[in-house]
């Protein structure tokens, strides 16, 4: 992201925000879960890869999870249409237009998850992948998808990588989106942060707090 949270410019443009080798150290995170998570705003804006790209690293077990509520995904995106398709899990409610849904079941696989408060159940959804050997998810948004795990508490660690660029906007999409918290103590305070730099980017990482129901 730049400097004030930005994570595209407010006509999208997202590629590259921050420098090569902080993406390279962002493709060592993915390389250390067991999925990688986004929402389908992601699918639709950027149609990412979504792929680990190191030398040697085996992709047999790795999933890609999308977050899509009513099978918005395109067939044509990659996630579903590239050679890596049938490791792709996409996550739709019930309200997803069966024929679209029954469309991108036959090029991933459909998952259909209860609905929560604010959207489908993260809970649910992570005990669902917990019983699969899925234990370490790495979430990478957008902002809304980034704040629904925030929020719900149970995201056990924040990174965040700065470019030093100040994009502005207010149509520009953020980090973390959603509603916010309406009060300074009720924003989750992150422990144990370590800072570095990374080529001209400044490299966070910290602990979340422990919330019930994690």
């Amino acid at each position: 992201m730049s400097l004030d949270g930005k994570i595209a410019t407010a006509a999208g443009e997202s590629r590259w925000i921050t420098g090569e080798k902080a993406r390279a150290l962002g493709m060592k995170l993915r390389a250390g879960a067991d999925a990688i998570l986004v929402g389908v705003n992601t699918v639709l804006a950027d149609d990412p890869s979504l792929t680990v790209r190191l030398p040697g690293f085996k992709e047999k077990r790795w999933r890609r999870i999308i977050l899509d509520p009513r099978a918005r995904t395109p067939l044509s995106a990659k996630v579903v249409s590239d050679p890596l398709a049938a490791s792709t899990i996409v996550v739709v409610s019930n309200a997803a237009p069966p024929r679209r849904a029954a469309a991108l079941g036959r090029r991933a696989r459909l998952l259909r998850a209860p609905s929560g408060p604010d959207g489908l159940d993260l809970r649910w959804l992570l005990k669902t992948l917990g019983r699969e050997d899925i234990t370490s998810l790495l979430v990478e948004g957008g902002g809304e998808t980034n704040a629904a795990f925030l929020s719900a508490g149970l995201a056990g660690r924040a990174v965040f990588f700065y470019a030093p660029l100040v994009l502005g906007g207010r149509a520009a999409p953020t980090a973390v989106g959603g509603r916010g918290v309406e009060r300074l103590s009720q924003a989750p305070v992150l422990r144990d942060a370590r800072w570095r730099r990374v080529g001209a980017d400044l490299f966070c990482s910290a602990r979340l707090p422990e919330t019930a129901g994690k």
